[in-house]
């Protein structure tokens, strides 16, 4: 616990560090109309002891923030997703209403319109982690957007594993925590079927080392199709059909494509290394009894990506965490099933209901 403590300390007094020169672009947080906003933070000092003199996060917020700053909510998508991941689900009367709440989309470091290995740096961008993208976040909520403490963060799938470092790290700015596809820790399954991914890409003349002069294009989509396999279920593709299914892996293909290698490389490293017990010598016990924050977590039972035991052991470890699981063919994609389907709605009813449970904002 004494490592955990000493991690704890020396990352917030970088964090406040990094923060001491905040430049605060674009437009203020109040208004219901969405624009796209930068957050910048100067010499930000990275897990790994690197630092980068100023780091870019991309962000949107729609809705108005209430006078008591009490209906705040931040999504955080998926790894290959950005801050649009939700836009479905947001706007008056819908999920996420923005006639209730403040909702903030945000896009991660290395991904988006956040500062990522593709602004030039490729190989030399630092290796971040999972806790660098929540610290960034973090930071835009309480220093950027003068937020001390949000209703919820909302976090799908790598989404989720920034969330939960979030409630681990700082458990006194979140009312509640919600975990869609959610694990404590990469493990080993998971961790092949990255480096399977990476390998493609590496596999392409193109590729270079990291050093290219011409995007590994042919690498990227050959790691989407790899992929597409593990966000869906054997059931689903006999379900679809062969054409259906191929129509699905060429979208999978060309999501992928659409990356730049090396942004898209330390993504999945960052994926690959996840693990909350890391700063507490192991203990992953100490570190989910962290999170004090009413938690709900999402899975679906034929996630074949991130699976249920994850869930499970977060279920066990952090001390007010409820369980809801969608019955469903379509695997780890089912997080991000949209309103109107079957698995749309049933997440929205879960998400909803648990959100009606953190009690009234002020002024609705």
């Amino acid at each position: 616990m004494e490592a955990a403590g000493n991690f704890c300390v020396r990352r917030t007094r970088a964090v406040l560090t990094a923060l001491g020169c905040i430049v605060f672009l674009i437009c203020p947080v109040t208004g219901a109309r969405a624009q796209t906003q930068l957050f910048t933070v100067t010499d930000f000092a990275f897990e790994d002891g690197s630092a980068l003199p100023d780091v870019h996060i991309a962000y949107e917020t729609r809705g108005t923030l209430s006078p008591a700053h009490d209906n705040a909510i931040v999504l955080v998508p998926g790894a290959a997703a950005d801050r649009h991941a939700f836009d479905p689900l947001i706007g008056p009367g819908k999920l996420f209403d923005t006639n209730r709440y403040f909702v903030i989309s945000v896009d991660p470091l290395g991904g988006g319109e956040s500062t990522s290995p593709a602004d030039g740096m490729g190989q030399e961008f630092p290796r971040y982690t999972i806790r660098d993208m929540m610290e960034l976040q973090q930071a835009l909520v309480t220093r950027g957007l003068g937020i001390a403490r949000v209703r919820a963060v909302i976090g799908q799938s790598m989404g989720s594993f920034i969330a939960l470092e979030w409630g681990i790290h700082h458990p006194e700015t979140i009312g509640g925590l919600v975990l869609m596809a959610p694990s404590p820790k990469a493990d080993p399954a998971f961790r092949l079927t990255i480096d399977l991914i990476t390998g493609s890409i590496a596999l392409d003349p193109e590729w270079q080392g990291g050093h290219y002069s011409h995007n590994p294009v042919e690498g990227l989509r050959h790691a989407g199709m790899l992929f597409y396999p593990w966000v869906v279920s054997g059931a689903y593709i006999d379900r679809i059909g062969s054409e259906a299914a191929a129509r699905e892996i060429e979208t999978s293909a060309a999501t992928y494509a659409a990356w730049d290698a090396n942004a898209l490389m330390l993504r999945m490293a960052a994926y690959h290394a996840h693990d909350v017990s890391a700063p507490f010598e192991g203990d992953m016990t100490a570190a989910l009894a962290r999170v004090k924050a009413p938690t709900l977590i999402l899975t679906c039972s034929s996630d074949r990506l991130v699976g249920l035991g994850g869930a499970t052991r977060i279920i066990a470890g952090v001390p007010r965490a409820t369980y809801e699981e969608i019955a469903s063919d379509l695997g780890h994609r089912a997080l991000r099933a949209t309103p109107g389907t079957t698995e749309g709605d049933k997440i929205a009813d879960f998400i909803g209901r648990f959100l009606a449970t953190l009690g009234p904002v002020t002024g609705h």
